[in-house]
């Protein structure tokens, strides 16, 4: 039984025969017999007249011949071999296709508008019906998020052509007036009151669906052009008082001069646009890591019995079910709902570790931070990294929320020294006053936490009396007891026998770090030579990995 929407004649060939005859021809034609039955044909088929099936069949050979790309009047111009008068001639024509949906314009949104700035791009619709020789079915394309981002992409390429500034207020504000009760185009006029201003806003918008960079002082130029506001516009931006930065929709990626700066959407801009797809366009922060529970590998740790109470505590509160009942009740008391953990103490001593086996217990990702590589050398962007890192996490949590069987991620600041030391004063210089900085972004958010942060650090001593007081958990990490030793060396290497853990466990304080070196340094050995090491080789190893640092003795050997 035949397909009712399917065609019988080739849609395909019937183009090919009248654009081959239109291509070069000066829109002078001698007819042939196979010329005017395909011209009948696809008069038909399109329900247009024949001048515009003319038009709209050197549009798809364009289209074809250019890897899809838009054509205007120059071009059509150079493939019928005719002044773009000429073209321009066939305007009723073209404006009949645009009426129709077989065409769209790039700039503009006002179908019946053509103008030589216009570009025409052809209908995934129209295309999909031609190639699968099937009647033509035009979708409305003037709702939903598809078309919200190609008025987006218009905009951006009306804002970056060369007409006059004065033209392109004029088209953009005839596209908001259409656009006014979409959610996204009324927040931005209501938050944005200048056009210049939001013309630069949603030149970024078009750079973010795009690809490219959007360049502070070429964005500046196209969106405010001969207008005389631009240089004092390029001075708020340097000074960071541009209302765009101001309201939190835009941010520097990077800052210099005017020249070599750049912008782009912030996440509050980006999610009013995206929304839930905002994700999508997110880079994290400088100097972090997400990392899924499920990647980190099981591993046995062992604790002092001190210790280990505080890590089961911190692990029971942190499991699920006892959470979300702790939070409800701080929430009820007035209190903060964050659990901030501080762990501190000597290097090697399992901190990190508690922090990935808690993760995979526990069944949470871990934001990770690397504070060195959030420091930049550019003054205020330590600041504004740290900043998208609270951002970040942020946006983790509120994922988290909005599905039934999400889990508050960790946010964890791995050996977070630097920032959590006592306050020094500003006047010692650029770098103090950037620590300084970042040490107060981090308490103001820890004010206001809702999730779990997790600091870890081995200089607890020179701790800020500011930070002390924000971690509801503070367990201190001392090395390994005898006992525990024992636990680490047997799990370490099974064939050891009892006397030799006893002895190694007895005469060298070893944090878990520094056994951990010692194993790996014996299963070299083992694969390169086949050889396990006795008691006086693994004495010899134990004590070289003490650095020359004078080892606990408890007894003699």
């Amino acid at each position: 039984m035949a397909n009712k929407d399917s065609i019988n004649f080739n849609v395909l060939d019937s183009i090919s025969v009248i654009a081959n005859k239109l291509a070069d021809s000066r829109l002078r034609i001698r007819r042939t017999q196979e010329f005017s039955k395909a011209q009948d044909r696809l008069d038909s088929y399109f329900k247009t007249t024949s001048d515009a099936t003319w038009m709209l069949c050197g549009i798809i050979s364009y289209y074809f011949d250019n890897n899809g790309h838009a054509c205007n009047f120059n071009e059509l111009s150079d493939f019928f071999c005719v002044p773009v008068m000429k073209v321009l001639s066939y305007k009723s024509d073209i404006e009949s296709l645009l009426k129709k949906g077989y065409i769209t314009n790039t700039m503009g949104l006002d179908s019946n508008e053509v103008g030589l700035q216009n570009s025409f791009e052809l209908s995934r619709d129209l295309l999909h019906c031609i190639i699968s020789n099937k009647k033509i079915t035009i979708t409305d394309k003037n709702e939903g998020e598809d078309f919200v981002f190609s008025t987006i992409r218009k905009m951006g390429a009306l804002i970056e052509s060369p007409l006059m500034s004065f033209e392109k207020i004029s088209e953009i504000m005839t596209m908001e007036k259409k656009l006014v009760h979409n959610s996204f185009f009324a927040e931005t006029i209501k938050l944005v009151p200048d056009v210049h201003d939001r013309m630069f806003f949603y030149n970024c918008c078009s750079d973010l669906f795009t690809g490219f960079e959007s360049r502070l002082s070429s964005t500046i130029e196209s969106a405010y052009g001969d207008s005389s506001k631009k240089f004092k516009v390029a001075d708020e931006f340097m000074n960071e008082s541009h209302v765009l930065l101001k309201k939190g929709l835009i941010e520097f990626t990077n800052k210099g001069n005017l020249m070599d700066s750049a912008v782009e959407l912030s996440a509050t801009a980006k999610e009013m646009l995206l929304g839930e797809n905002a994700k999508l366009f997110t880079k994290s922060a400088k100097g972090t890591e997400i990392i899924q529970p499920q990647s980190i590998k099981q591993k046995a740790l062992f604790y002092a019995r001190e210790n280990e109470a505080e890590i089961n505590r911190l692990k029971s509160s942190l499991h699920e079910e006892n959470l979300r009942p702790i939070q409800k009740r701080l929430l009820e008391k007035g209190l903060p709902q964050g659990i901030a953990v501080l762990l501190y103490g000597a290097p090697g001593t399992g901190k990190t570790e508690s922090v990935y086996q808690i993760a995979k217990e526990t069944g949470r990702q871990i934001l990770h931070v690397d504070i060195s590589s959030a420091k930049s050398c550019w003054f205020g962007e330590s600041e504004k990294n740290i900043k998208k890192v609270f951002t970040d996490y942020r946006s983790l949590c509120k994922t988290a929320k909005s599905d039934k069987n999400g889990k508050m991620p960790i946010l964890l600041f791995n050996e977070a020294d630097a920032i959590l030391s006592k306050r020094k004063d500003s006047a010692s210089g650029n770098v103090v006053q950037t620590e300084n900085a970042m040490q107060n972004i981090i308490l103001e958010e820890m004010e206001k936490l809702e999730g779990i942060m997790i600091c870890t650090t081995n200089l607890a001593t020179n701790l800020d009396a500011a930070f002390e007081r924000r971690f509801l958990f503070k367990i201190k990490f001392e090395n390994p007891t005898v006992e525990a030793k024992q636990k680490i060396w047997k799990s370490k290497l099974d064939w050891l026998n009892d006397d030799m853990i006893l002895s190694v466990a007895q005469n060298y304080d070893l944090s878990g770090g520094q056994i951990d070196n010692i194993v790996r340094k014996i299963t070299m050995d083992e694969i390169l030579t086949g050889k396990r090491p006795d008691l006086n080789e693994l004495h010899q190893l134990c004590k070289h990995e003490r650095l020359g640092s004078a080892e606990k003795r408890i007894g003699f050997f």
